[in-house]
């Protein structure tokens, strides 16, 4: 007697409502795949994964809650029969390194046909893992251009940084670290010289995308991008 081969149960975040939807009539409609369980944050994804183990948990990468990120990483250690999925619309190597080091088994993006996302589900439940060359490429770029710009930032220019991220002027700089306005904003013009950026928004933005916070601007090794090939600026 033939055995009959189980279903790859499927877990599905997304905090859009019509992505879950178009989410749910693709893999409804796939024989061997069994829609399981919806989440619409991070947190509700990772009670589901928690509750259902499923083999495959197909995750938004920017939704309320816990991010994919830490999601993956419990799952590896709490959970290692659940692979995860990524999808976006924000293809940065930034993201797709930190999937990556996270141990997401693929980073895919919305605009993919079905298919390949159905195809994706089969592989990562039989244990692939889906990074073409090119992506991994990519985040190795990302990693190696970072420390480079990371570590041509004197003290001063990664404090001066890390406030700018925290939303304050340069009177406010100055005054946190007790030197002159003028001199605060020769230390802006350095940085923002040194990451290849424009404005002090952009250079927030690179900061939280770095992943930088008050106890780590000492040094380190840090996801950080070379400013030539930045993704904050427009276009």
């Amino acid at each position: 007697m033939e055995s009959v081969a189980l279903p790859i149960t499927v877990v599905i975040a997304d905090d859009h409502e019509v992505m879950r939807m178009g989410l749910r009539t693709l893999l409804q409609a796939a024989p061997d795949i069994e829609l399981v369980g919806e989440a619409a944050d991070g947190d509700a994804a990772q009670r589901l994964i928690a509750q259902l183990r499923p083999r495959v948990a197909v995750l938004d990468l920017v939704m309320p809650g816990a991010s994919p990120a830490d999601i993956t990483l419990w799952a590896a250690q709490s959970h290692p029969e659940t692979a995860v999925l990524v999808l976006t619309a924000h293809d940065r190597d930034y993201y797709l390194s930190q999937m990556l080091d996270a141990g997401a088994a693929g980073y895919l993006d919305k605009n993919e046909r079905g298919e390949a996302l159905l195809d994706a589900i089969r592989r990562a439940a039989c244990g692939q893992v889906l990074y073409t060359p090119e992506q991994r490429q990519r985040a190795r770029d990302w990693r190696e251009n970072v420390q480079t710009v990371w570590e041509s930032l004197t003290m001063r220019e990664r404090e001066v940084l890390r406030l700018m991220g925290e939303g304050l002027s340069n009177r406010d700089i100055g005054e946190r670290l007790g030197i002159a306005e003028k001199t605060v904003g020769k230390h802006v013009s350095a940085v923002l010289d040194k990451l290849g950026l424009n404005s002090r928004t952009e250079a927030a933005l690179w900061q939280r995308d770095a992943g930088l916070d008050g106890d780590n601007t000492q040094g380190g090794k840090l996801p950080i991008r070379k400013g030539g090939n930045s993704p904050y600026k427009d276009g």
